[in-house]
């Protein structure tokens, strides 16, 4: 009787992983990220996604810039612009803040 409830055990498990293996595959909707894990992030309307150096997504509000040191800066307004000047200052419509997985919607 062991026996059986550890195939039965076995089969659910398999059919479980096959299910979440088969969700891994989709893609990730337009203008999102889907980390390795299968972790789907988007940015809020307007707004953008980006992955920092160490592989987390992160967003803004509204558009955004990396930095040469890899420090992302967004403009805090919904939709809002950024420009990055040739000395590397940033400037935002609105004002700046950093992006931050908190701003992301995760699927």
């Amino acid at each position: 009787m062991k026996v059986m409830s550890l195939i039965a055990a076995a089969v659910f498990a398999a059919a479980l992983a096959s299910h979440v293996h088969a969700q891994s595959l989709e893609p990730a909707p337009k203008g999102c990220y889907k980390d390795l894990m299968g972790k789907v992030s988007c940015p809020p309307l307007g707004g953008e996604v980006h992955v920092t150096l160490d592989g987390v997504a992160v967003c803004g509000k509204g558009k955004c810039v990396r930095d040469l040191f890899g420090k992302i800066t967004c403009s805090a307004q919904p939709g809002g612009q950024v420009i990055q000047e040739i000395s590397g200052q940033v400037r935002c419509a609105g004002s700046c803040e950093e992006a931050s997985a908190a701003n992301c919607q995760t699927l």
